[in-house]
């Protein structure tokens, strides 16, 4: 059982270089192994966890159950990741017997005052009478201290891994989460005020429309019921697209494909920003494939597309070329004008950690674009810039039917 558990939030990234945007984290989950370990006497590839890209489900709510201390990476983004909330509301709903895990959080990149939800009352600390290091981890967070100031970084972590030991309580809970049990939980970050409709449509077969040979075990009676990822993953997409999409501060608008058509050939003013989550399944359908051609020709500024291809999913693993090639040919110009990121996001997203943070950048860029154009003579309104312990800001950019659709 581990000593304690890391916390962060999923940074999406370009799969195709190979580099993983949150080496960081598993570079500091490492250190900070070997200072307590050092501390404890403890085995050091076993005294902490951190959940990797492939890590299962199961093993992640195991140890988050039994950790005795829970370590969040604070960030703007930390703040409006759903899961981050559901292991907030996990380690803190705990009964007091046996003890509850302590909580020690890490600056990891500085936040708006304003962006800390209300479940929150536990500011990170700062280290005292560290100097450089001191100031440095207040002005900037742990993770440019990684980037650029290793031995700050060390004297800081040393500090954590300190603190760690001296608040862990003497008895570790027994296990009592699995998977499932978390993704039921509420989200303890969920309330925030809402921005503007989020518009989002789902494009996938209902169990009755399914393809030719296609298993069903993933779809339901609409297309809102289609659960790319498996039950483990939650709930379906649609509900887990309009939580994340309240964590963000917006009010999602659950659309169906028609009505986006409507207003993708108007010449209106668009009503709100608008994600398309398409099952590249049902791209079989010809006039599916049809309308879903409009949406990317139209291709106006304020939309984005999202695809799902599990890795999960023995059936679509085994198809994964043939339907990747039907949303290329379907989606050419998001493909060609759009960043590599999105692009990935575009030809397939393979697992829900991959799919969370793409849908939260992406609901992001796709709102900025949407201002700037029914504003065009003004810029989109700034980010309030809060202060933090020892004096930091936020500073933006340092976090790291055959097919029935609807949102």
């Amino acid at each position: 059982m581990p000593l304690f558990f890391l916390s962060y939030a999923r940074i999406p990234g370009d799969r195709r270089t190979g580099h993983d945007p949150d080496e960081l984290v598993f570079d500091f989950h490492r250190q900070l192994c070997d200072r307590v370990a050092a501390h404890t006497g403890l085995d050091g590839a076993a005294v902490g966890f951190v959940e990797r890209p492939g890590t299962a489900a199961e093993d992640s709510a195991r140890a988050l159950s039994r950790c005795r201390v829970f370590v969040p990476l604070y960030s703007k983004r930390y703040f409006t990741d759903p899961l981050c909330g559901r292991q907030w509301t996990a380690i803190t709903g705990r009964t007091a017997s046996p003890p509850a895990p302590r909580i020690v959080p890490v600056l990891w990149t500085p936040y708006p005052a304003a962006s800390v939800p209300e479940a929150v009352h536990e500011p990170p600390a700062v280290p005292d009478g560290s100097g450089d290091a001191e100031e440095g981890y207040a002005a900037m967070g742990l993770h440019q201290l990684l980037d650029l100031e290793e031995g700050q970084a060390r004297q800081v972590t040393e500090w954590l891994a300190r603190r760690i030991v001296a608040v862990a309580p003497a008895l570790s809970p027994p296990a009592r989460l699995d998977a499932a049990a978390l993704a039921r939980l509420p989200d303890a970050f969920a309330a925030a005020p809402p921005r503007p409709p989020l518009r989002v449509t789902v494009l996938a077969p209902s169990q009755e429309r399914l393809p030719i040979g296609r298993e069903g075990s993933r779809y339901g009676p609409r297309a809102l019921d289609w659960r790319p990822y498996g039950p483990v993953a939650g709930g379906p997409v649609a509900e887990q697209v309009a939580e994340l999409a309240r964590n963000l501060g917006f009010d999602p608008e659950l659309l169906s494909f028609d009505k986006a058509l409507v207003e993708l050939r108007g010449t209106g003013t668009p009503a709100a920003p608008w994600l398309l989550i398409v099952d590249p399944w049902a791209l079989q359908d010809s006039k599916v494939a049809a309308q879903a051609g409009e949406f990317d020709r139209a291709r106006r500024p304020w939309t984005a597309v999202l695809t799902a291809l599990p890795d999960d999913d023995p059936q679509t693993k085994e198809h994964s070329e043939r339907l990747r090639g039907l949303v290329e040919s379907t989606f050419p110009r998001y493909l060609r004008e759009g960043r590599p990121g999105e692009q990935d996001a575009v030809r397939g997203l393979p697992t829900a950690d991959a799919f969370a943070p793409w849908f939260a950048q992406l609901a992001e860029s796709a709102y900025m674009r949407y201002l700037r154009y029914i504003q065009p003579q003004s810029s989109p309104p700034s980010t309030a810039q809060g202060r933090l312990p020892g004096g930091g800001t936020d500073r933006p950019g340092t976090d790291e039917g055959g097919a029935e659709a609807s949102a």
